[in-house]
């Protein structure tokens, strides 16, 4: 289990181009990870595929939440990550609502 900021959650549904069907959801989170060298700076929000089920399970968004991940063969047998559980922690909206953020100025 490991603490995140789940950002935003979209739901997927469509054929693949065998025909079969793929749905799930996709989940933008961040870690506690900060880059502070070398060319980057800050923390780089993360994307992850999780089962249909799991958004149900989704308070609000963005949120502190737990999240427990599971390792499974992916492609080639690579090791691919997926969120199996969510528990949920904290909102962040207030933090967010509370952004001043200025309208772009449009030059005619």
């Amino acid at each position: 289990m490991e603490t995140c900021v789940l950002l935003s959650a979209r739901k997927y549904d469509f054929n693949d181009d065998a025909g079969k069907r793929v749905e799930g959801v996709t989940i933008s989170y961040l870690t506690g990870d900060v880059e502070t060298a070398g060319d980057r700076r800050g923390a780089s929000p993360l994307t992850i595929n999780a089962p249909t089920e799991v958004f149900s399970l989704l308070g609000p968004l963005p949120g502190l939440y737990d999240v427990d991940f599971k390792q499974r063969a992916g492609k080639n047998n690579r090791p691919t990550l997926m969120i199996t559980g969510v528990h949920f922690r904290q909102a962040l909206d207030g933090l967010l609502g509370s952004l001043q953020i200025p309208a772009p100025v449009v030059k005619p």
